[in-house]
């Protein structure tokens, strides 16, 4: 999948000291929410034209500041327009063509979650990776940002592991607080392959 050049690819994730984003049950807990609406994280999530979400992080994450949503879901024929985002079947609708209806202007889009969905596009054109981690806050046995972290493994040791060179590391937030790591990878000449999606 190859991202037009009108539009910037960013993932944006909100992890926790552990690098879990939410509970074993999926559920987000009310610290993670919290941290989520840090200025400095919130501000760089408005910044976007559009955020690019799984249906079920779309569920667990309120939208009070009323950002567009793509919501990827196998529940429509193609890209349909719903209560709360654009729902977006991307087995039969292109990227590109899904970014023309959504975000028209061009501009940076968020891929904001859940682990299914951020995993499908670093695979498939995602080349930024902002890991922002609330310092303070565990998640015990939780549901982690990348699947093949585990207790010993990182998140930053599967990036490197995986290519990925670590741009810049700095806390947004003294208070809470919150750290942000800026991944980058540098683009392949290599045809992406198409990975297939729980929806």
């Amino acid at each position: 999948m190859s991202v037009p050049a009108t539009w910037e690819l960013h993932g944006y994730a909100m992890t926790c000291r552990n690098d879990c984003i939410a509970t074993n049950m999926g559920e987000l807990p009310e610290a993670l929410q919290y941290a989520m609406e840090s200025k400095k994280y919130r501000k760089e999530l408005d910044a976007c034209a559009a955020v690019i979400m799984g249906r079920r992080a779309h569920e667990t994450m309120p939208n009070p500041h009323g950002r567009i949503r793509s919501i990827l879901t196998r529940s429509v024929t193609a890209l349909e327009h719903q209560e709360g985002g654009w729902r977006w079947n991307p087995a039969t609708m292109t990227l590109d063509n899904m970014l023309r209806m959504v975000a028209s202007g061009g501009g940076r889009v968020a891929v904001n979650g859940g682990q299914t969905t951020l995993e499908y596009f670093i695979e498939n054109g995602l080349n930024v990776l902002h890991v922002c981690r609330a310092e303070s806050i565990a998640i015990q046995d939780g549901l982690k940002l990348l699947a093949a972290c585990d207790r010993k493994t990182t998140v930053d040791d599967v990036l490197r592991e995986d290519g990925w060179i670590l741009a810049e590391r700095k806390l947004i937030d003294l208070k809470a607080p919150i750290s942000i790591s800026t991944w980058r990878r540098w683009p392949s000449d290599e045809a992406q392959t198409e990975l297939g999606l729980e929806l």
